[in-house]
């Protein structure tokens, strides 16, 4: 060029560096690759085959469900659509697509909502980098379906080719929370939103500028009294002060019941649970000295007609991580003239050892 202006780098700095492959650090990126990128086109592929309006009116007449968003005008007319926004799409897609999509375009629509959550996996071992293979492999076997329904022509999108890099990526650097810029994503609003908010808009950067600097030396003030106080306090206190730390019930109900001495036969009505009664006697001869046989439990009677019910309860089950609580609500709601359908959540119990991450038996 004239002034000796090239549009590329013929002598790049790392040329000649030894165990050097440039290429390792393009890392992998769940939000911008798996829910920005390839979920993305995965809902574009669903609404040209299902049309958006009918996906919108099977994400309308999803139930209400604990941790599960719901779209109460679908998602076609969504603009600017955010990484938790997708994150709470990808949760009830599949859902949505069961009995209009043939069981090889249900099962590539599996392949990768299983292989964007498998990534996403805290901690990693061969066995599980197994099911990130597996999950793979059953995409490429089953997404030839997008390409006879004429969505598609081809794969050759980045976004998608970068699933081939993400188990290396995960063998030599660690899990993806490691290098995710989804925890940077916050940033914008501590360093811009907020930061823009405490200015009067008015040659605001020197503004943002010394607000920033006055929280970090705030919260680095504090984080020093919370040192300097733990520093203080005695060993034997601290131990003494955390074996009184109550551990919380596995299971919590509210003190009193919703329905206080309900028929039994208004249970089975009301709650959608005509078996609930011999379910209740199946239950408790489990634990009677004298058990009944199975084919007389009909004619069996209890020594109750009413009981109270309950129109939820949390759970807290063990966290899978250390440190980690987890939480957990189920309700059932009984049919009423604002809630004509009820409410009933579902709820798997895992009562054999076999249950693997990937599935449950039991």
């Amino acid at each position: 060029m004239s002034h000796d202006v090239a549009g590329s780098i013929y002598q790049p700095f790392w040329k000649g560096f030894p165990l050097c492959d440039i290429h390792r650090s393009i890392t992998p990126d769940v939000l911008h690759q798996l829910y920005q990128g390839v979920f993305k086109h995965l809902v574009a592929w669903c609404q040209r085959i299902l049309t958006p309006q009918e996906l919108d009116r099977r994400i309308r007449a999803l139930p209400p469900a604990y941790g599960l968003r719901q779209f109460k005008n679908g998602i076609f007319a969504l603009s600017q659509i955010s990484g938790p926004e997708r994150k709470n799409m990808a949760k009830i897609l599949l859902g949505c697509l069961v009995g209009c999509m043939p069981s090889k375009g249900i099962a590539a629509v599996t392949a990768l909502l299983d292989f964007i959550y498998i990534a996403q996996y805290p901690a990693h071992d061969s066995i599980t980098l197994g099911y990130l293979q597996d999950a793979l492999d059953r995409f490429q076997a089953n997404r030839d379906y997008f390409i006879t329904t004429l969505v598609r022509d081809n794969f050759n999108i980045p976004k998608f080719h970068s699933l081939l890099h993400y188990i290396e990526a995960i063998e030599y650097f660690g899990t993806t929370d490691n290098y995710n810029t989804e925890m940077f994503e916050r940033l914008h609003i501590d360093f811009a939103k907020h930061g823009w908010r405490a200015s009067n808009q008015r040659d605001e950067f020197p503004q943002m500028i010394r607000w920033l600097s006055r929280q970090e030396k705030i919260a680095s003030f504090e984080t020093h009294q919370k040192q300097s106080q733990s520093r203080e306090k005695d060993n034997s206190e601290t131990l003494s002060q955390q074996s009184l730390v109550k551990k919380k019930p596995s299971i919590s109900i509210a003190k009193f019941p919703n329905f206080p001495n309900r028929n039994l036969s208004l249970i089975e009505d009301k709650h959608q649970a005509p078996d609930f009664t011999y379910y209740l006697k199946v239950y408790l001869n489990a634990f009677a000295t004298k058990p009944v046989q199975p084919r007389f439990l009909n004619e069996s009677t209890l020594p109750f007609t009413k009981v109270d019910v309950y129109n939820m309860f949390r759970f807290h089950p063990e966290g899978v991580h250390d440190n980690e609580e987890e939480k957990d609500l189920v309700k059932a709601l009984p049919r009423s003239a604002k809630n004509p359908r009820g409410r009933f959540d579902t709820v798997i119990a895992i009562v054999k050892d076999e249950a693997e991450s990937t599935g449950v038996a039991g």
